[in-house]
């Protein structure tokens, strides 16, 4: 082969520049939830260039591998059509925040990291059911019983609530409650007289029987 024709052949197999590729961390703003993530990744789909994309749900971001030729305006629309927003660069995820609990709600944040509390038992309120709500900011079903603890202590002055962040499956919190806790929500609810009862998912119709409620 003449050498020029060699040089040819050896350019043509070289990847030209606008197949090159990169990765960039986009923050997410809005989610409500882990899943939140699986539209993301449907929309991002979509956009010619993108090669695979990663969530951290706990800094609520996305890596995304794609094309240099793809760029930050076209991945920003694409969270947009998911239904969230996107802020170019790490840092800046959050979830939506917690809704606020009635004025004068007895209810307290024991953990707000994942740091370990003590034992149940003694943290309850006398003459009172109390209720300690395990919860993460990524757990969508969570929320579902947020809402429904909103709705009993804004017409029960008897029910207690103690909120705690567990944040993940493996913080000093996840190991002081051992394996009790197998998933999220996960509520555990004290009568006045002491009696405990665990609750693993949105079950409102344990927790309203746990709560004394009649049907």
């Amino acid at each position: 082969m003449k050498p020029h024709l060699a040089v040819v052949a050896f350019l043509l197999l070289l990847p030209t520049a606008a197949h090159a590729e990169a990765t960039r961390i986009y923050s997410l703003q809005g989610a409500d939830c882990e899943s939140c993530a699986d539209k993301v990744r449907a929309e991002l789909k979509k956009v010619k260039g993108v090669k695979k994309v990663d969530f951290d749900k706990q800094k609520v971001e996305i890596t995304v591998r794609l094309d240099e030729t793809v760029s930050d305006a076209d991945v920003t629309a694409a969270v947009e059509r998911a239904g969230l927003k996107a802020v170019v660069g790490p840092g800046h995820g959050a979830y939506l925040p917690a809704e606020k609990y009635p004025p004068g709600s007895d209810m307290k944040v024991l953990s707000k990291d994942g740091s370990a509390v003590g034992k149940l038992d003694r943290l309850r309120v006398a003459d009172k059911y109390t209720v300690f709500d395990v919860y993460a900011e990524w757990c969508g079903p969570c929320r579902f019983v947020d809402a429904r603890l909103r709705e009993v202590v804004a017409t029960r002055k008897d029910v207690a609530v103690r909120k705690l962040n567990v944040v993940d499956f493996d913080t000093p919190l996840a190991k002081e409650l051992g394996s009790r806790i197998e998933a999220l929500p996960y509520v555990i609810v004290f009568d006045p007289a002491g009696k405990r009862t665990d609750i693993v998912g949105a079950d409102f119709g344990k927790l309203d029987k746990a709560l004394g409620v009649t049907r």
